[in-house]
């Protein structure tokens, strides 16, 4: 069973981090900076809830790293198509 401490810093964490995406959007809607940085907090903040939520920190090795790589190759396969949309334009 996970602490309640932990449980609830991961819950505040959780919040933050959903906080500090509206704002960042609202700052500049649109923007390149900004969808990046949006899309690194939500990849942290989904493998923060994996390693939590399903107990994966309590795997293997292995088991952890075979969920991080796909979880860091959608985010570099999402940078890339933001950064080819200029292009096409």
């Amino acid at each position: 069973m996970m602490k309640t401490s932990l449980a609830v810093g991961i819950w505040l964490y959780l919040v933050v981090a959903s906080v500090v995406e509206v704002v960042a959007y609202r700052v500049n809607p649109g923007g390149l900076n900004i969808d990046i940085v949006i899309g690194v907090i939500a990849s942290v903040s989904a493998v923060v809830t994996a390693l939590f939520s399903m107990n994966i920190r309590e795997e293997s090795t292995a088991v952890k790293y075979l969920f991080l790589v796909p979880v860091l190759l959608v985010g570099v396969l999402i940078i890339t198509l933001l950064l080819a949309f200029p292009i096409i334009q």
